[in-house]
């Protein structure tokens, strides 16, 4: 499997592509649907959004209508996706400017559970914390974390559907894992299992 790197969206955001056999899989399309469309070739199978945050979803609705695909997000995130919420409670300031997003196209559940679609596998996990379904995607050897992990740092608590309690909780399931992964997340540097239980002060203990 070979995995594309883009940062698109109005936040940095990482977007990634995922490309197995002709095929296609979308995490995160945060923005400029064209620079996306341009590294694809083939089908696109799903896009799957690690969360409903509105600098995670922005390219959604475009490429979903290019291509006619399958959107997943977890239920408990659908609120913040909605276009009649989304102003109120999927909203960010940056100065005077107001940054927000929604998704029209339909949603699948992103539930904890295996799947397979097309000739990707991988395992969805549930880990609420900075949204109330954020999850983090396992696929063989990398992890795509959202803005559940970072590199040296965690995703933040104090939006709508976030929890530091939860999130506390929920990074309980990278200290439980077998093997030295790849850490794809949301925004920022790659890293890897081994360096965040070393050097992210939130895996310690």
């Amino acid at each position: 499997m070979e995995i594309l790197h883009l940062i698109t969206g109005q936040l940095a955001t990482n977007t990634y592509i995922l490309k197995e056999k002709g095929q296609n899989l979308l995490i995160d399309p945060s923005g400029k649907a064209e620079k996306i469309i341009a590294h694809l070739d083939g089908t696109v199978d799903a896009i799957l959004l690690t969360h409903g945050h509105f600098d995670h979803i922005k390219a959604v609705d475009q490429l979903y209508q290019q291509y006619n695909c399958k959107v997943y997000l977890n239920k408990n995130d659908w609120s913040l996706v909605d276009p009649s919420l989304a102003p109120t409670i999927n909203a960010f300031r940056v100065g005077r400017t107001t940054l927000t997003s929604s998704i029209s196209a339909p949603l699948c559940d992103l539930g904890p559970n295996r799947y397979e679609i097309g000739p990707f596998v991988f395992e969805a996990i549930a880990t609420p914390g900075h949204t109330e379904g954020s999850m983090i995607l396992i696929f063989g050897e990398n992890i795509f974390t959202g803005d559940t992990l970072f590199k040296e740092g965690v995703g933040r608590t104090d939006l709508y559907g976030g929890s530091s309690s939860k999130l506390k909780d929920s990074l309980r399931v990278f200290k439980e894992l077998a093997g030295n992964y790849r850490i794809y997340p949301g925004h920022d540097e790659f890293s890897t299992l081994d360096h965040e239980l070393v050097f992210n002060p939130y895996l310690f203990g």
